[in-house]
């Protein structure tokens, strides 16, 4: 099912309905808002058809995933975009994709949620709203997209902050493992936001392909959008770094942890290679062994057994080795 809001500017008020109730060409200051979010395919394709999109763009449009793309042609704009909608970065439910069709006169409007997600909100049309130029609601949904992102990415500094102690005093396991989530959602995030943050740079040095979209923004519009998702883009690749960081400095903690215990282990079997060579010589049975007939034979074993292990004790702390 699709909704249609259109405005009249005779009466200044705004009619809601279906898509019979649309006439085309618009005329003067008409404007029309189409909610195609819960509309199946073929209601999609009929409305497409009416507005005689390009078959290549009315394609992008449908597809229910579809990179963030900008493309103008014959008067209409093309935008997508993808918005986080999980509550926090812990998990990552999928995105929210934005898909924008306008001109100066329409905007076709659709919003695909993961099907498992009930934390991202977007402001649908409301008509008790002054009426304002189609790019203004396509700007506010720009912004709504980058939000979707930005309060997260502040709240994470604290949590990172906090992460970042617990590893030094008490990283374990658990810890780590919650880490390399927390990485891999991150790096779904900067695969998403780079593809925007380029989409808008690109037109801040325009081609042919974007004199369309020129021609509905001002060159202040576009270069805040891009500095927006930049902005977006370098925090996510910084905490990306930063939880690189923490992995890698609880591996090198482990490694040492551990080197250090070797190094002991292997300090006390060293002592008791020689100790045990002593033991299994005078271990063997045979009758002529003169040591075994000294009445203090026993007494001086034991006391050069205790003066190579101290011997190479005091070796081990010259060399600072313990």
């Amino acid at each position: 099912m699709l909704i249609l809001h259109l405005y009249n500017p005779e009466t200044n008020s705004w009619q809601t309905g279906d898509i019979a109730a649309l006439q085309l060409p618009l005329h003067g200051d008409q404007k029309a808002w189409i909610d195609l979010s819960a509309a199946s395919f073929s209601e999609q394709q009929q409305v497409l058809s009416r507005f005689q999109i390009h078959p290549v763009i009315a394609e992008d449009y449908l597809r229910e995933r579809h990179p963030p793309k900008l493309e103008a042609y014959d008067g209409f704009t093309l935008l997508i975009l993808r918005g986080f909608a999980g509550e926090n970065f812990h998990e990552y439910p999928g995105h929210a994709q934005l898909s924008l069709l306008f001109s100066n006169q329409v905007l076709l409007f659709k919003c695909q949620l993961p099907e498992q997600n009930g934390h991202y909100k977007i402001n649908t049309f409301d008509v008790s709203k002054p009426v304002t130029p189609i790019k203004e609601w396509v700007k506010s949904y720009i912004h709504a997209v980058s939000a979707s992102y930005l309060e997260k990415l502040i709240n994470f500094e604290d949590e990172l902050g906090e992460f970042e102690d617990a590893m030094l005093t008490h990283g374990d396991d658990h810890k780590m493992s919650r880490i390399m989530r927390l990485r891999s959602v991150f790096r779904k995030l900067d695969r998403n936001l780079a593809y925007q943050k380029e989409m808008f740079a690109d037109l801040l040095t325009p081609e042919e392909g974007a004199v369309g979209v020129m021609s509905q923004f001002e060159a202040v519009e576009l270069r805040d959008f891009y500095e927006k998702f930049e902005r977006l883009h370098s925090m996510t690749q910084m905490y990306y770094d930063q939880l690189g960081d923490l992995v890698s400095s609880y591996m090198s903690t482990s490694s040492h942890q551990i080197n250090e215990r070797m190094k002991l282990l292997t300090m006390v079997s060293t002592v008791f290679i020689p100790l045990t060579f002593i033991v299994g010589v005078y271990g063997m049975n045979f009758d002529n062994m003169p040591e075994l007939h000294m009445p203090m034979g026993y007494f001086w074993t034991l006391a050069g057994m205790a003066s190579v292990a101290l011997g190479m004790l005091l070796a081990f702390k010259i060399k600072r080795w313990w």
